[in-house]
């Protein structure tokens, strides 16, 4: 009981402060951007982006930059905007350019610590972050940028939503989808650089990932996910930063096990997971799943000339009259498999 009497008491210092209101504002602007990255399916690229941020960090450290903010904020953009330039233009695939970024960062990283001849802490703090050395500095910058961050996805929120599942519709519908996939990737860049000291450049990612694939076994409606998401990224911060103290623990550390707890226990008991083994069939018009009764979960499927009627929220089909194709199994179950 007085372990957990001095760490309510510890709350009478400003650092201690400081430590729990950046962890709830990491996580509130974290587990949102995440939520549209998970959607837009850019999980990689986000951890190339905290890498590149990681060399810009090393790089302050290097040549002894105080306040090193921008330079990491420079470099995380720098590789947000190249790997967008490469993947618009189609001059290679995706996952080829956000290796080779990855690949670079990390090599540049190695180099500026190599160039560092003496150690230093701050490569540590920098790598897994400290919730408890955030200076009063570097929390206002951590409050300005989360806002402006904040602010800027929710006036953008439907048009990214309509360009993360139908690029092609928005571009017609007049969404200027090439400049708000360039302005996504500089939010993700700079919700990156802002969170690097507190919880490091490797957990970072992290936070960005799980509470938004623990909301996405919940839900499939946004506003939910995005509310579920920020809930499950404040628990885990605020439980994290308990068990840190009360376990002399590394606060980042212990928030991000924390998060991936909620996300296996999410996954576990995720209604969709379980209403997943009902399904089993591809509809061969629009490659949406078909339950056992025949019902195509796209409202908008094409099916030629053969027989179909549309429900409330669905269109029905006859397994008879589909085109004799082998079924495409998604999931199985023990019978199944058998």
């Amino acid at each position: 009981m007085s372990k957990l009497g001095d760490f309510f008491q510890a709350f009478q210092y400003s650092f201690m402060q400081r430590a729990l209101i950046a962890s709830i504002v990491i996580a509130v602007v974290c587990s949102i951007i995440g939520v549209f990255v998970l959607l837009k399916g850019m999980v990689f690229l986000g951890q190339a982006i905290a890498h590149s941020s990681f060399a810009g960090a090393t790089l302050a450290i290097l040549i002894g930059v105080q306040n090193p903010l921008m330079i990491i904020m420079g470099f995380s953009i720098l590789s947000a905007v190249t790997i967008g330039y490469v993947n618009q233009k189609r001059l290679m695939r995706d996952e080829v350019i956000i290796g080779i970024v990855f690949s670079f960062f990390i090599a540049l990283a190695a180099l500026f610590i190599g160039l560092k001849k003496t150690y230093t802490s701050d490569i540590k703090s920098v790598l897994f972050g400290n919730l408890l050395t955030v200076d009063i500095e570097d929390f206002i910058l951590l409050i300005i940028f989360s806002a402006l961050v904040l602010l800027i996805l929710f006036l953008i929120k439907k048009e990214l939503y309509f360009i993360t599942f139908d690029q092609e519709l928005a571009s017609i519908a007049g969404i200027p989808v090439v400049f708000l996939n360039y302005l996504f990737l500089i939010l993700v860049s700079i919700t990156i650089a802002v969170s690097l000291k507190a919880i490091g450049a490797i957990l970072v990612f992290t936070m960005i990932v799980t509470p938004a694939a623990a909301a996405y076994q919940w839900t499939f409606k946004l506003n939910k996910m995005i509310i579920l998401s920020v809930i499950f990224a404040i628990i885990s911060s605020v439980i994290g930063l308990f068990i840190s103290y009360m376990l002399n623990l590394a606060s980042a550390a212990s928030i991000a096990i924390i998060i991936t707890i909620i996300f296996l226990i999410s996954f576990l008991f995720s209604p969709k997971r379980r209403s997943s083994k009902k399904v089993g069939i591809e509809c061969p018009f629009c490659k949406h799943l078909i339950d056992k009764d025949g019902t195509c979960e796209n409202p908008n499927c094409q099916f030629g000339d053969v027989p179909h009627k549309h429900l409330d929220e669905t269109v029905g089909i006859s397994l008879k009259q589909l085109p004799e194709k082998e079924p495409t199994i998604h999931e199985h179950d023990e019978e199944k498999l058998e």
